[in-house]
């Protein structure tokens, strides 16, 4: 017994010493490239604080074998196996399944998280603190990585968008994103730069519930994760974005039409060639050969009860999934957030969302097919679908199974209930019943419609759609065509021009768009009303919402013919929305019965609303969604179809910006290079900085000290010609960190900047408008409100410290 103890001890503590080989980041980095998986094995687990993993960014081809010290191997699908090109050798099973094989079309570059496509799963446990170091060795390309479906209460910074929360992570840095694991779930991270998304930057991120809490299972233990793309084995991520700008053709010049959904609605320019589970599916050279890639197997045992979490990292695609030979199965949970378990032949899940399914593992032994079909209408000689196997332990395993029989739900003898349709139904004669978010509560035990219950709702429209003139309609939010900036805006917000004055209601324009919510910090309820209508309309789009989630209180489609066909004049904005614009634009969209506003449309879902972080908004129609303002910060607010957004279909909302905590020190901060001489070199683009007991010359009263100085006065000053000047101080901008001066104030034409004493008494406004002037001490101004210059009002934009 006393050797047995010993040998124990020495066991442990040579596995100890081996987990401490790894002392510093690259070596932890270097670890985990070679292994494939992400997180430390001390960390992440029941009862630990904190969950810390090592991401590495690289690109890699796909169909290629890379040994470790080895020539490259090229590699083919043959029946369900990876094998060598020349000689059609198999690789032991264990190997082939590190292959990045993508659709096995022919090698293709795509990015790769520590070595896998798609990235490893991390999986950390509800509260804790998890640790994200990245390392970028793309050679050329910069990235962020978002954290898709987490809150980021407290850690606004790391919410990993571009230009809005951070600045990118240029080739050969590092970043470490730190932040609380909540919401409890299925979430993915995923670039959140251009398009690479596209590219295959992506990875599951589950987040394993506290014990004891009444939620469906299983929760840890026969629990599968699929996530789906759609899949262009021909074009990188700038290619396909141009080719959606300015059209796909074919080998013989022909201009290829964009397909469309059974409703009519459209899909941009996206030519999908296949679908992917986990990074593995079969391209389809008509409707039922393909080219025999192997697929992802999840192994089930017969009568057991499995959940399978569902992702879609879809560029552009919805899909359409279920499993072979089994019906029903039941739905658990979307985008993290439980709900009632809801019995469906097949559910739609769109780019961006998660859906949570049961599957019973009932049937007779054997292989089955887990199947995505895009939702497109094609031609009878194509089939783009994702599919990955179902094999029953103990049976024979086909590893190249064919294509799924068609399946018909008129002989089933009962009504095929289809989830989460972009549309209100299906033609009549497919005998398909969709069951929308109207129709499914919440079962979730964090949620509390009652918190967004309010008689002081408000209440904001916003359409996503592509309005404009013949030859100029992007992406847009009410009409403004998202221009990022080119700081981070989280962290740099004095450098953020958020004004767009060339838009109005029947123009477009190219902006910065955002808006402020909860200034105050009073966890005010908003209801957003987001819209698809308009001349715009036409596509559906699949909108998220960062920092928060919402309840989803009406889902409101379109009219549709009994085909299932969008009818003529049949949206909503001929129906219970207004848009007073000339050209149809709907950026300015209202309700066209009055008592409806501030909250009050009369058909809102008060009976365990639904949660979640992203909704489908059907073309031609609505949805509305509730949440409180509770999280300060600056969240990104847009389409999650990657195209889509990249056009401009997105916006930036900034919650309660005096309460927004400051970054961590040494945040990287960024922006561009300008080269002027006549720059005075400081952050602000040369501005001069005097303390508040500085002299300066006036036109009308002489030398006087900045804490004496009035709005309207004219100041001695300097133009970029170099010419004396008296130039008049229009408007106060932000408080600045120099002890001594307060608030500053803009000359018209020099643009110097001065400071003012933080006693000296101005004129401000909640809203733009001169009959709610008050006046007040410099003080005693905030972020978000309206302060008197000569003739206009400015609006604050940044405070900084006293």
């Amino acid at each position: 017994m006393a050797l047995k103890r010993t040998y124990f001890a020495i066991v442990v503590l040579m596995t100890i010493q081996h987990a401490l080989l790894q002392t510093t980041d690259k070596e932890w980095f270097d670890r985990f490239l070679r292994t494939g998986e992400a997180c430390k094995s001390n960390t992440c687990r029941l009862g630990d604080s904190t969950c810390e993993c090592y991401l590495t960014i690289d690109h890699a081809l796909t169909m290629m074998y890379r040994g470790e010290g080895q020539p490259a191997v090229l590699l083919k699908p043959l029946k369900g196996r990876a094998v060598r090109f020349y000689n059609e050798t198999e690789f032991e099973r264990s190997r082939e399944d590190t292959f990045i094989l993508a659709d096995g079309y022919k090698p293709r570059i795509v990015i790769v998280v520590n070595g896998r496509f798609p990235g490893p799963t991390i999986t950390a446990r509800e509260g804790q603190e998890v640790i994200v170091h990245v390392r970028n060795l793309m050679h050329t390309d910069s990235t962020t990585i978002h954290w898709h479906g987490l809150h980021q209460k407290k850690s606004p910074w790391s919410d990993g968008v571009a230009f809005v929360t951070q600045c990118p992570i240029l080739p050969g840095q590092n970043y470490t994103y730190k932040f609380n694991a909540k919401p409890f779930g299925t979430s993915f991270y995923h670039a959140h730069i251009g398009d690479q998304r596209t590219m295959g930057l992506y990875g599951p991120l589950i987040i394993i519930p506290k014990p004891d809490q009444q939620i469906s299972s299983p929760q840890v233990d026969n629990v599968f994760i699929a996530i789906i793309q759609d899949w262009n084995h021909d074009d990188d991520e700038d290619a396909l974005y141009q080719k959606m700008l300015w059209g796909v053709y074919d080998s013989s010049g022909n201009l290829v039409t964009e397909t469309k959904d059974p409703s009519g609605a459209r899909y941009s320019r996206f030519k999908c060639h296949s679908g992917l589970i986990n990074g593995r599916g079969r391209f389809y050279r008509s409707s039922t050969e393909h080219n025999e890639v192997p697929l992802t197997r999840f192994e089930v045992e017969q009568n057991e009860d499995y959940r399978f979490r569902v992702i879609s990292a879809a560029t552009l695609y919805p899909f359409r999934v279920f499993v072979e030979g089994h019906r029903p199965i039941y739905i658990l949970a979307s985008d993290g957030f439980e709900i009632g378990k809801t019995e469906v032949e097949s559910f739609i899940i769109h780019p961006g969302e998660r859906i949570d399914f049961l599957l019973n593992a009932d049937e007779p032994l054997g292989t089955y097919l887990l199947v995505a079909e895009t939702l497109e209408v094609y031609s009878e000689n194509e089939y783009h679908a994702a599919e990955a196997i179902i094999h029953y332990k103990n049976a024979d395993i086909n590893p190249n199974p064919p294509k799924v029989t068609a399946r018909t739900c008129d002989s089933s003898g009962s009504t095929c209930r289809v989830f989460n349709c972009p549309f209100e139904h299906f033609s009549s004669q497919q005998n398909r019943k969709c069951v929308s978010f109207n129709d499914v509560e919440s079962n979730d035990p964090n949620s509390n419609a009652n918190e967004v219950k309010s008689n002081k709702v408000k209440e904001m429209f916003f359409n996503f759609a592509f309005p404009g003139e013949a030859g100029y309609t992007p992406g847009s939010v009410n009409g403004h065509q998202f221009l990022p900036p080119t700081v981070a805006a989280y962290a740099q917000p004095g450098l953020v021009d958020y004004t767009c004055e060339a838009w109005n209601a029947s123009t477009i324009c190219e902006c910065t768009y955002s808006v402020t919510i909860d200034i105050d910090n009073k966890d005010l309820v908003y209801q957003f009303v987001m819209t698809n209508i308009g001349g715009g309309a036409g596509w559906s789009h699949p909108v998220h919402l960062h920092g928060h989630s919402f309840y989803v209180m009406k889902m409101v489609f379109a009219t549709y013919d009994s085909d299932g066909k969008l009818t003529q004049n049949g949206t909503q904005d001929n129906i219970d929305i207004i848009c007073p614009d000339s050209k149809n634009f709907c950026s300015d969209a209202k309700w066209r019965n009055e008592s409806w506003v501030e909250g009050n449309h009369p058909d809102l879902n008060w009976i365990n609303p639904p949660q979640k972080d992203t909704i489908i908004i059907p073309t031609g129609g609505y949805v509305i969604i509730r949440f409180k303002a509770d999280n300060p910060g600056v969240w990104f607010f847009h389409c999650h179809i990657d195209l889509h957004n990249t056009n401009g279909m997105g916006m930036i909302i900034r919650e309660s910006p005096n309460n927004q905590q400051p970054v961590p020190d040494k945040f990287p901060k960024c922006g561009s290079f300008l080269n002027d001489e006549d720059d005075g070199g400081d952050d602000d683009g040369g501005a001069s900085c005097f303390s508040a007991t500085s002299t300066v010359f006036t036109e009308s009263r002489g030398y006087i000290t900045l804490n004496n100085l009035t709005i309207g006065e004219k100041v001695l000053s300097m133009n970029k010609n170099n010419e004396l000047h008296f130039s008049e101080v229009i408007m106060f901008l932000h408080r600045d960190v120099h002890s001594q001066s307060v608030f500053l104030i803009v000359e018209t034409e020099s643009r110097h900047k001065l400071y003012i004493s933080k006693k000296h008494l101005i004129y401000i406004s909640d809203s733009p408008s001169y009959i709610t002037l008050r006046p007040t001490l410099a003080e005693s101004i905030r972020v978000g409100q309206y302060i008197l210059g000569t003739g206009i009002l400015a609006f604050l934009l940044q405070e900084i410290d006293k």
